[in-house]
């Protein structure tokens, strides 16, 4: 599906959430977008990292639902893609896998992202998945206009992005670790340095959002 060229940066479609999903299979792209339609949301597709790269010149959606398992520019390459533009470094970005979601993938884009989901994707928990991270998203924005009142836009902003980063880190590194059941248990065990790393990281953001009162 083609960009809607009458859709600019910064405008809903048919004042539904606008959602850019992003995977290059045909037959998952149609479905999705007919599932993500009828429950209310308007759904603009891209078949690769390029082409989604090229959509964001015209559109900018609520939501990137991005799928790693991408060629030539597998999804990763598209997520630090988007994030150098200064246009779309703002907008959440929940990745799709079928794979195993690795230490060294959390510690280098788990603070880019809003969400992860795994495939295969089962419609219900999926939908209720995206409703869920549309929820979550605009509690971040209220509790961030709510503490920052009299703040400046990057106060409120740091308040959100740290209060989201701190939830999504925890049910990565979860979901990481729910992971290593047989045969991935010797994989889990060989990640070492990589497991402190993660801890680490969301060490940091608890310190963070400690100092800041949103825990």
């Amino acid at each position: 599906m083609a960009a809607d060229s009458g859709t600019k940066p910064g405008k809903v479609k048919n004042g539904r959430p606008l959602i850019l999903f992003v995977d290059d299979n045909d037959v998952l792209r149609n479905i999705i977008s007919e599932v993500l339609e009828r429950a209310g949301y308007s759904v603009i597709c891209a078949d690769s990292g390029k082409s989604c790269l090229k959509t964001l010149t015209e559109i900018y959606p609520d939501l990137i639902l991005l799928d790693i398992m991408m060629e030539p520019m597998d999804g990763y390459e598209t997520l630090l893609a988007i994030r150098k533009s200064p246009a779309c470094k703002d907008i959440p970005i929940v990745t799709l896998t079928g794979k195993i979601f690795l230490p060294s993938e959390m510690i280098e884009y788990g603070k880019e992202i809003s969400g992860w989901i795994k495939k295969p994707i089962r419609m219900e928990p999926f939908i209720e998945m995206v409703q869920q991270i549309f929820a979550e998203l605009e509690e971040d924005k209220r509790v961030a206009l709510e503490m920052a009142e009299n703040g400046s836009i990057q106060e409120q902003y740091n308040i959100a992005m740290h209060r989201r980063r701190h939830r999504v880190l925890n049910r990565i590194y979860e979901g990481i670790l729910n992971q290593c059941i047989t045969p991935e248990k010797e994989i889990c065990s060989a990640w070492g340095e990589d497991t402190k790393m993660m801890q680490q990281i969301i060490s940091e953001e608890e310190e963070w959002c400690r100092a800041h009162g949103l825990l």
